[in-house]
């Protein structure tokens, strides 16, 4: 067993595991035999070399390649010769051999470039903010109490504000944590099952993982899963259908009140849970400063804990929040001074 040094002393990877709180799934009546669509970031495209240019094997009539690979290859027609049915001399012979190999070296850059550029539009199944497909079970008991803890961090869900409006994610959805605090909108795909509710729709925030190896395989990835509270799936289709085809997409948060901040930790370590945040809700970076020292970023801890070793008691606490889409705000002199460790602190606007 593998050991962790953390700011509070070590502490075994399996004790770390079980902070991460993972309650029991809802059962899927069998396992999905298809797989969804997987796919590698293709290499950077690679500039063509000084000196080198594909206009020398294009018939004259022709236009020439333009400089942005914008346009298509196939849009030109090239002259094909083979220099050993042709009286040309030596030397055009190796000019029409360096030429040709700049035209494979266009043709490759233009592919990598078209792949590169695919490859950073797509959006990660986490970001999607057009409808994309995925199913959906249901955990936690009919009154969600089995929803509560969790891998995000937020522990009662009902204190915190969430309530039963929850989800877990599959890891294809979760992005290791930074997308605790997300919204979504569901809707269950008639013409994928006959338990389906027509014309409904919900809106769940992320609080939980739904981890590989669960029952089913749902979980498992590249698939996007939803393994909502007992009480949303029961607004999408009849719970007797176990697992439901869903679309989904990330919709804007809305919360009552600004952005809290829990304090947790020791005079020397800083560990803060981040909740209540509307607009992507998903909170990517975090930085904190007192009012006697510049910003210290923090570190993502787990979920939505953030850490950083700094003193900073006995100073009023400004944090610096960044979301998911890169909105960033800074919310100054949240605690004062006299602040203390196991207390929550509201900023006095939101996202």
């Amino acid at each position: 067993m593998q050991e962790r040094t953390t700011s509070n002393g070590k502490c075994s990877e399996m004790e770390m595991k079980r902070t991460l709180k993972y309650n029991g799934r809802g059962a899927a009546p069998k396992r999905f035999a298809g797989a969804g669509a997987g796919g590698c970031p293709g290499p950077p495209a690679r500039p063509i070399p000084q000196g080198l240019t594909a206009v020398q094997v294009l018939d004259p009539a022709s236009t020439p390649i333009p400089s942005t690979p914008s346009i298509s290859a196939h849009s030109y027609k090239l002259s094909l010769h083979c220099p050993f049915n042709s009286a040309r001399s030596r030397e055009e012979m190796a000019a029409s051999m360096h030429a040709g190999r700049s035209v494979q070296l266009l043709v490759g850059s233009v592919l990598l470039l078209c792949l590169k550029v695919a490859t950073v539009n797509a959006a990660q199944a986490w970001a999607v903010t057009d409808w994309a497909d995925a199913h959906a079970t249901f955990y936690g008991g009919s009154d969600a109490s089995g929803t509560m803890g969790g891998a995000c961090g937020y522990g009662n869900l009902y204190s915190l504000g969430y309530g039963t409006s929850s989800t877990a994610l599959s890891n294809a959805l979760f992005n290791n944590g930074l997308s605790c605090g997300a919204c979504f909108l569901i809707q269950c795909k008639l013409e994928g099952s006959k338990y389906c509710y027509p014309g409904q729709s919900i809106t769940v925030t992320a609080t939980n993982a739904c981890p590989p190896g669960s029952e089913g395989g749902w979980c498992d990835p590249p698939r996007s899963h939803f393994d909502l509270s007992f009480p949303m799936f029961q607004k999408l289709a009849q719970p007797v259908g176990g697992v439901i085809p869903v679309r989904y997409k990330r919709v804007s948060c809305t919360k009552q009140g600004g952005v809290r901040f829990t304090l947790h930790g020791n005079p020397y370590f800083n560990y803060i849970l981040v909740h209540n945040v509307a607009g992507a809700g998903d909170v990517s970076a975090l930085a904190i400063k007192g009012e006697k020292t510049g910003w210290y970023y923090m570190s993502q801890n787990w979920g939505q804990y953030w850490s950083a070793s700094a003193k900073l008691t006995g100073q009023a606490l400004s944090f610096k929040v960044t979301l998911g889409n890169g909105k960033s705000l800074e919310f100054y002199n949240v605690a004062d001074k006299n602040w203390g460790f196991g207390q929550t602190y509201e900023s006095d606007y939101n996202f």
